[in-house]
């Protein structure tokens, strides 16, 4: 492993000193804090003498580069994983006071800490996302924002408010950050009710449990972050179990996914959107890798002596490689649109589906359990409506594992990483009786069994 000092933007007339390197085929990149003129910057790794305190700058850089030594020595020892933005926020507590002609530290209390945590997660997308959710909650629940600041962002609409970075108008200590911080976050979600519409309704509603759930073990992140870079004094949350709760939701058997593949449909989105649906009941990826499907992920392949179209690629959630040979019924469909699946968004999709369902016949009333506010609601909502860019990758799990399938091979196809995550999609629990009875006469045990 060799540290390296460079210049972010050598180009521009001023950059930030920082440094890359590669451990355990893992790239880390901290930033010093310092910046120089460009021209200043020398290819033996050092600040030249036009810079205004360039000798101060070089020592400062040599302290900083040992204290970052010390840091992965320790990791290494107590084997520890190698956090980037722990490692980063130790470094800027530590060189806090050091730092020559720096502007004073943008971390003043948990909020902007939060922000300078998802700062570092930003090649994180979809992460970035789940934690600025977490981040308007607090500000939100413990009224950090102004009545006036707080009426404006109320009145945008849902869409707006997930593209609006929430700002605080008041900090929030580090010393607050407790246990009972995350008892009181929590508790203000039960109560807590949001804008939505329903069926061109506007409504007021509770928070889903799991929602809660997964807001909390958010909160949670940035707290385990802030105690690592001794911004928040260590403490434990034993107590706080997680409340997550199994999904009741729909999936499709293969009769009605035969009966969703015959019907007789001229629209093409209509066409697009059944042939997609179908095709993932037998891949049981999610949208997003799905939408992104391009020809280069498939392949032929000789195996077995027998010919395969392979598809090969990698989950973008789980950036996990996931391969596997096609079901003829994908292969049919995929043959289609010469390996070519047209892109359409998940908004659009949920929406179609559902009209696709409806003339599918897939109307009966399917049962669903909701835990809201600590109150369980049960509804009576027709099939069609529960229809969603997610059942097809249910519907796959459930029947593969139904018709007999082992579970280690469904996963291998699906991508999930757990046995736990993967049975939250199953939504029948028996493998089918003449399936399991025809394995059960295969197995070959003993010749003779002399009966007493």
């Amino acid at each position: 492993m060799t540290i390296k000092f460079k210049l972010k933007r050598p180009s521009n007339s001023k950059s930030v000193i920082l440094v890359e390197f590669k451990k355990n085929n893992q790239n880390y990149k901290f930033y010093t804090g310092k910046t120089i003129h460009s021209k200043n910057w020398s290819i033996k790794e050092e600040v030249k003498s036009g810079e205004e305190n360039y000798q101060l700058i070089n020592q400062y850089l040599t302290d900083w580069k040992n204290e970052l030594k010390k840091i992965i020595a320790e990791t290494e020892i107590n084997k520890q994983q190698l956090i980037q933005e722990v490692v980063q926020s130790k470094l800027n507590s530590i060189f806090n006071q050091k730092t020559i002609n720096e502007e004073e530290t943008k971390i003043t209390d948990f909020i902007s800490f939060m922000d300078e945590y998802i700062e570092s997660k930003k090649v994180k997308k979809r992460e970035i996302q789940k934690l600025q959710q977490t981040k308007k909650l607090v500000i939100v629940g413990f009224k950090l924002i102004s009545n006036k600041h707080l009426l404006e962002y109320n009145k945008l609409s849902s869409s707006q408010k997930s593209a609006t970075i929430l700002k605080a108008d008041f900090k929030l200590p580090f010393r607050v950050v407790t246990l009972n911080f995350i008892e009181d976050f929590r508790n203000y979600l039960y109560t807590a009710k949001y804008h939505t519409k329903v069926k061109d309704v506007d409504i007021m509603q509770n928070y889903k449990i799991n929602y809660i759930d997964k807001q909390v073990k958010g909160l949670k992140q940035f707290i385990s972050a802030a105690i690592e870079a001794k911004y928040v004094e260590r403490f434990t949350w034993n107590n706080i179990k997680s409340e997550e709760r199994e999904v009741d939701s729909i999936y499709t058997d293969f009769e009605e996914i035969q009966a969703i593949y015959d019907t007789n449909l001229t629209k093409p989105t209509e066409i697009l959107v059944r042939d997609k649906y179908v095709f993932n009941c037998f891949l049981g990826l999610r949208y997003s890798d799905l939408n992104k499907i391009e020809p280069h992920v498939f392949k032929k392949r000789n195996i077995l002596n027998k010919e395969y179209i392979v598809y090969s690629g990698r989950a973008q959630k789980t950036d996990q490689k996931v391969e596997f040979a096609l079901h003829p019924i994908a292969v049919q469909i995929i043959e289609k649109y010469n390996y070519n699946l047209p892109k359409l968004s998940a908004k659009e999709f949920n929406e179609v589906i559902k009209t696709v369902a409806v003339k599918a016949g897939l109307t009966q009333l399917e049962r669903i359990r909701e835990i809201r506010a600590g109150e369980t609601i049960i509804k009576d909502i027709p099939k069609n409506e529960l229809m969603c860019s997610h059942s097809g990758r249910r519907s796959f799990c459930t029947n593969f594992y139904v018709e007999g399938v082992s579970i280690a091979a469904i996963m291998s196809i699906s991508g999930h990483s757990t046995e736990k995550e993967f049975r939250k999609y199953v939504k029948k629990t028996s493998v089918r009786l003449e399936v399991v009875a025809d394995q059960v006469f295969a197995i070959k045990g003993i010749n003779h069994l002399r009966v007493a």
